[in-house]
């Protein structure tokens, strides 16, 4: 029985952990524009799923530019809040 209880326990924690990590990257890909460090374009990734696998350095993320048509650094930029 505690055997149980213990699987369910440990479901829950990764589950919600899983899902706190998916909505607060949710949160910035919504909120957050880039910047290539190369060519100095802006821009925001076309799709969540190039965001979320993207390389994260921080406050730089590894995608790919449109202009540059590579995967190079990007800085992150905070979107200004619409009024």
């Amino acid at each position: 029985m505690t055997d149980i209880i213990l699987i369910i326990v440990t479901v829950c924690i990764l589950g919600g952990g899983i899902t706190w990590c998916f909505l607060v990257h949710l949160n910035l890909f919504k909120h957050y524009h880039y910047v290539c460090i190369k060519c100095a374009t802006s821009y925001k990734p076309t799709t969540f799923s190039q965001s979320l696998f993207g390389i994260n350095g921080g406050d730089q993320r590894k995608l790919k530019c449109p202009k540059c048509n590579k995967r190079e650094w990007a800085n992150a930029i905070k979107d200004k809040p619409r009024v």
